[in-house]
This record gives structure tokens, sequence and C-alpha cells, in this order.
């Protein structure tokens, strides 16, 4: 909501619990209704207040007497409302205010009148029949069944209910006591372009756009320290039984951790002190929630001590037993899991290096399993459900207080393929049987092992430094993951369109630190790019495990994502990509920042472009050119392959550079001219240089620095630094040129 739209609320009203405002100015809907549905339109006000569509809801109108005063007002919040829309109850027949001063009005100023039966309605006897053709229906429960999108959203709305549950009970009272409110909500979400995300993620520290970390400002290590809650011993062998300690993957860890011996207490310590220092995360409050949490079937083997019996030790061990009863329950229903070695997030220090804007970051992690983190999310979401401002980080200087809750590293991002042209990015709905699953997520998220992405020695051995700490390699992380997940190998990546380039804190059912990343590749033509990418997704490790399905999306095109739940990381890195993707450019091509590409330009395999460069309409940029930082080049251009244009180079439109100073289209026995039949000769366009509207640049020539050729030139040999030419041939006219 926009600061005109706040200060324009001058006071509020609350009608049975929910607060309404008394408007002026423009809003999203204007809700138009008979008085006797006041408490349902009231629901739906709050349903859309929660999801940041601002509706036109006055409950004082109601109260007045029906004048003329009125009906302009009425008139007027219809004609500052972007839709107009209609609840039809039996009442509103009885209504001709609203049939005709505000249905009748919103028609007149050509609203799209949006429309919603709650009541049964006989067309051709209604009062409406005349505005038949102006309105659009809206799904309803009866006939939302016969829509695949509608029907998806709903499977959608009732998962995110579930997750909001989890880590607040309020959240709990969704719109399905009544699914006409969420029908209603998500048309106006499609409608406005509005994505539906669950969660909230935020952006820690990053690199900026086209650009990545590299190892040399990124650095990633083990230190010697851990977190581990121990499996309660009554239900060890139950687990055993179910292999959950499967040896195969745990036995080199172990090893590891038996060598290394971590320091346990400092982070555990920390968790308690971290208790005792929230007023509300008293011993009471919490013994209070773990009854609400523990009023369930599958924990009814456990037994909640008295309050004074209860202590910081009791809790920990309460929520361990409450996790193993999960994993028996999960691992009997058939889900695959195992008690894994995990890597926690100790610290994260991002520093610029000296006269940069480049982010140097060091992040320190500590060993842990997947037992101690499915307990940390536990008494995260008990704790969540008490109150959640402990728990806010906005910087990475809060990271280190809450480093037990953050015992999971992860890595994502999106696999961008260009098809015809233009970049659409690979969504994954993730399966039911990870967590966040049943969400439109990114392409690929593997969790940071030690073992599969620390640096190893020769003889596969971790290698440990002087200071104890052992490194982890990111480039592993990112090519595992694509490989491991979407069937993607490492050679069919773009060489400059992958990387990390962004740290993030993820804050939903889950608390988690994500390292964001991209990979670009270019697909053929045949067969078709979902077919291919098939293909790769079917060789994949673990997308039957964890990816139930597979879409691409435009990038430009943000409504194909409305009507879907999103995972909040994928959103926001969604929003990020538009400015790290460009149109219409080949192979493994090389952009700096900040760089303008107009429609109707197409740059072609290998070019290299610098920063800040200024390329405008129509203009084609041939293989293997290379063009420095700041370059503009105007409209209708084509800079073919053998072309370098240097730092600052300015070429005006209607440009023609030749690469073939004896060009045919076929030789003389009749075949047309291939790659190996005619010889190309480089150009090259100095420092600063300038080349003015309609000039001819033969191929071999040297533009020199500060040059600067006149509109309409042909330039046929070297032009000197500094000196300005003309004519044709071109020649020199001025020497030593200060502009």
């Amino acid at each position: 909501m926009n600061n005109q739209n706040e200060q324009s609320k001058v006071s509020t009203q609350v009608f049975n619990g929910v607060e309404l405002s008394i408007i002026k100015g423009s809003k999203d809907v204007f809700i138009s209704y008979k008085r006797e549905n006041a408490e349902y339109v009231a629901r739906l006000f709050a349903e859309l207040k929660e999801h940041d569509i601002d509706a036109w809801f006055d409950l004082n109108e109601l109260h007045q007497d029906v004048g003329k005063e009125y009906t302009e007002r009425i008139h007027k919040g219809i004609d500052n409302s972007e839709y107009f829309l209609l609840i039809y109850t039996k009442e509103v027949e009885e209504s001709d205010f609203i049939i005709k001063e505000e249905l009748g009005h919103a028609v007149e100023k050509k609203k799209t009148i949006l429309f919603y039966p709650k009541d049964d309605i006989e067309i051709n006897k209604s009062k409406l029949k005349d505005y038949v053709g102006k309105i659009q229906w809206l799904d309803t429960e009866a006939t939302a069944i016969h829509q695949h999108d509608t029907q998806e959203s709903i499977v959608d709305e009732k998962r995110m209910e579930e997750l909001s549950a989890l880590i607040n009970e309020k959240h709990g009272k969704s719109a399905f006591e009544d699914q006409s409110l969420f029908l209603i909500r998500i048309a106006l979400q499609r409608l406005l372009g509005r994505i539906t995300v669950f969660g909230n993620y935020k952006k820690l520290c990053g690199t900026g756009t086209n650009e990545f970390f590299n190892h040399e400002q990124f650095n990633i290590c083990v230190i010697n320290k851990g977190l581990f809650v121990d499996v309660p011993g009554r239900y060890r062998d139950k687990l055993e039984k179910l292999k959950f300690f499967r040896k195969d993957k745990v036995q080199e860890v172990e090893q590891h951790l038996d060598k290394m011996k971590p320091e346990k207490d400092e982070l555990m310590q920390q968790f308690k002190q971290f208790l005792v220092c929230q007023d509300k995360y008293r011993l009471s409050n919490i013994h209070e929630q773990l009854k609400e949490y523990l009023d369930v079937d599958k924990y009814k083997s456990i037994k909640l001590p008295e309050l004074q019996e209860f202590n910081v030790e009791s809790f920990i061990y309460i929520v361990s037993e409450m996790v193993a009863c999960t994993f028996i329950a999960d691992l009997e229903a058939g889900k695959t899991m195992f008690n894994g070695a995990e890597l926690g997030v100790y610290s994260i220090t991002d520093t610029r290096t000296p006269n940069s804007e480049e982010h140097c970051v060091d992040m320190q992690l500590y060993y842990s399993d997947y037992f101690t983190f499915k307990c940390m999310t536990e008494m995260y979401h008990i704790l969540c459900s008490i109150d959640e401002k402990p728990f806010i980080i906005n910087k990475t200087q809060d990271i280190r207080p809450l480093a037990p809750f953050l015992c999971s590293l992860g890595l994502g991002g999106f696999l961008a393929a260009y098809i015809n042209g233009k970049p659409s990015l690979m969504w994954t709905k993730r399966s039911g049987n990870i967590s966040s699953g049943d969400i439109w997520h990114f392409s690929y998220d593997e969790t940071v092992s030690l073992l599969m992405d620390g640096t190893k020695d020769s003889e596969n051995r971790l290698i440990v430094d002087e200071n104890g700490n052992v490194h982890i390699d990111i480039n592993n992380i990112l090519f595992r993951a694509l490989k491991e997940e979407v069937g993607v190998t490492q050679a069919k990546v773009e060489k400059y369109c992958h990387g990390l380039f962004e740290v993030g804190i993820i804050k939903s059912e889950r608390l988690e630190i994500e390292l964001i990343s991209q990979a670009v590749l270019h697909l053929q033509d045949n067969p078709t790019p979902q077919e291919q990418i098939k293909e790769m997704h079917d060789s994949a490790n673990d997308s039957y495990l964890e990816i139930a399905k597979v879409q691409f999306f435009s990038l430009r095109n943000r409504n194909e994502l409305i009507g879907h739940l999103l995972t909040p990381e994928s959103y926001a890195i969604y929003t990020r990509m538009q400015d790290r993707l460009v149109d219409n450019v080949g192979r493994n091509v090389k952009l700096g920042s900040n760089i303008l590409l107009e429609d109707g330009s197409f740059v072609d395999d290998g070019v290299k472009i610098g920063d800040n460069c200024r390329i405008h309409r129509n203009v084609y940029i041939g293989k293997n050119v290379k063009i420095g930082n700041n370059v503009k080049i105007q409209n209708n251009n084509s800079i073919y392959e053998g072309v370098t244009l240097d730092n600052g180079v300015f070429i005006g439109t209607n440009v023609s550079f030749i690469n073939d100073r004896y060009p045919r289209s076929i030789l003389r026995d009749g075949r047309q001219v291939g790659s190996g039949d005619w010889e190309m000769e480089e150009t090259k366009v100095c420092h600063g240089a300038s080349i003015g509207a309609g000039a001819v640049i033969m191929c071999g020539v040297t533009i020199g620095k500060w040059a600067m050729v006149a509109a309409g030139s042909v330039v046929l040999e070297d032009v000197p630094d500094g000196a300005m030419v003309a004519g044709n041939p071109a020649k020199i006219i001025k020497q030593g040129i200060k502009y």
C-alpha cells in the first residue's frame, strides 16, 4: 500500500474483531453487497487484507441514509477502485440502489465487473440479466471442481494452512471455514498479479547483477565445534529396525568426528542461555505449550512431567521424544530418511575489500546431524508459537546468537534455460516426502555435506588445516545439486553464467541459512525443452525422492506464477533473476553489471561485454566479439566477429563493420562459401574513440584512442590516436582533438 493510501485513512472501526478503515483514496477492489451480508464481507475483507489486497469496505456507510452525499461517496469509491466485486445474494435483487447506483455506475465507468453468486441465481429472471454481458463470473465451490488450476491452488492453500499451524496456532484459522472466501481471494490475486508465498526470506549479503562469489571472496569452513541432541534410548531399537541409523551413510563421518573430537558444550549452553534471556520463554509458558503439541496420537507414549519437575533439560528430552516418534511414524508410512550428518551455521562475517564494493564473506560451520536438526526445528516451532520476535534476523551479525537453531545449511537456485531467445526458469514442486513439501520451489536444493563438499586430498581424504578446520568447495555443492536433483552435468552449463551470488535466511516452518546460486543452459530446438529437461531429470539420483513436478515458467511473465504456493526464497530470487538474465543472448556470453540491452538486439555465442554498457535497439553483436566497459552502441548496428571495442567507445547509428575483405556468397565451382573459405581480419576501436552515424569501417584497421570518425565516412586505413577523419575514403581533418 502506498503512502498516499496510508495517509488517506482518517479513522478505523472494528466489526466482529476485524479492524476496518474509513477510507478515502484508491483501492484494489470495491466490494458491493447488502447489509444483511456484512458479517460475511467482513471476513472476506480480513482474508483479502491478510494477502495484501486493499478493499473498499466502509461499514459506517451501511448506517447512513441513502442520499446525494452517500451516493456521491459510493461513486467515488467505485471510481477509485481497480475492480468492482458484487457479492450476489437474494437480497441484492431487492436493492435498486445496488443494481443501478453501484453496478450501473461501475459499468458506465467501464470497470471490470467481478460477480460472485453466494446464493443461487436464475439469471433470466434476475434484474441483472441486462448486465450479463458485462460481468465476469468467479468460480464457486460447485464450479471449481472442474478447474484444474483452481483445484491445485486449493491443495496449495491447505498445505500453507498446515505449515502455518506449525509455528503459530492463530494462523490455523483459515479461509476454508468458507471456501468461497479463498476462491474470491485467489481470483483477485490472479487479476492483480499478486503471488502467494508462505514464510519469509531475507537477503543477508550478495553480489551485484551478473556477478558471482569466487573462492577468494567466499570462504566456508567447518570449525571444530558441534551440537548434538541424543536419540532417546527407549526409541533407539525401533529406529534401528527401521534403518534410521544407516552405517554406510554415517560410518565415515563418525570416524572423522572420533578423530576431531569437536567441542560440544558451547552451542548447547548457548541454547539454554537463549531461553533464560527471553521473558516469554518461561518454563511455565513452554510447559503449557507442550501440552497442546503432545495432544496427538503419535505422541501418546510421551509423558510430560509436572510443572514443578519441568526444566530446560526436560524440554530438550521431551522434544527429542517427539522427533523420535515422528520419525517412527514416517518410516512406518514408507518415507525415506536416515540420521545423516549435517553442518550448522556458527557465524557469518561479511566485509568489503579496501577500495572495492565486492563482498568478502567468511562462513563458519559446525558439526551436527539430522536428528538434531529436526529437534531444533521442533523447538523453533514451539517457541515461535509463544513469541516469534526473538527469531528476527536482519543482518549477518544476528546469526551468531541463533546459531543453535541453524544446524543445517542449504544451497539452492534456479536453472535457467533460453527458449527461443527468452529466458525461462525451471520451477519444481517439492515432494511431500521432504520439508516444505507440496510447495513450488527452486530448480534444485541440496544440503551442504561434509563428506561430499569438503576439500579432499589425492587419496579422497578430508583435508584438515592447521587450525582444525575443513574447507568447503563452493562449486562442488552447486554441480552436485544440479547433477543429483536435475540431472544436469557441468559440461552443459554456461561457462560464465553459473555460481553462488547470495546468502539469505529462510523463516517459514523452519529457520535456515540458504546459499543462493544459478546456472544457465541453452536447449536445442528439438526435442522440446520440456522433453530435454525430463530426460535429464529422470536420470537424476534424487529427483524421484524430492521433486513431484517440473515446470518451465517464463522469466518475464509473472502471471504464470499466480495461484501457485511458492517458497519465500524462490520468489525472492525469481525477482532477482529479472536483472541477472537478459533476453536474446547466445552460449557462454559473459555480461558485466548494469547493462542495457534493448529490444531487437542479439548477443551471439562467446561474446564478452564489460560493465555499464548501453546497447540500444536492433543491434547484432557477432560471435566472440569483445566489448569493454562504458561502451554505447546506438540503434541498427552489426558488430561482427573479429571486432573489439575498448572501454568508453561510442558507436553511432547504422555503422557498418566489415570483417571479410573479399566477401562472396558462392565459390567459382558453385559451392556456398563455408567457414574455411574466407579470411577474417580483426578490427579494433581503441579507448574513448567515437564513430559517427552511417560510417563504414573496413576490416583490419585500428581506430586509435580518443579518435573520431565523422558521420558517413569510409575508413580504409588506421586512424591515429586523437585524430578526426572524414570523407570517402576518410582523411585526417584534425589532430589532437580535445572533445
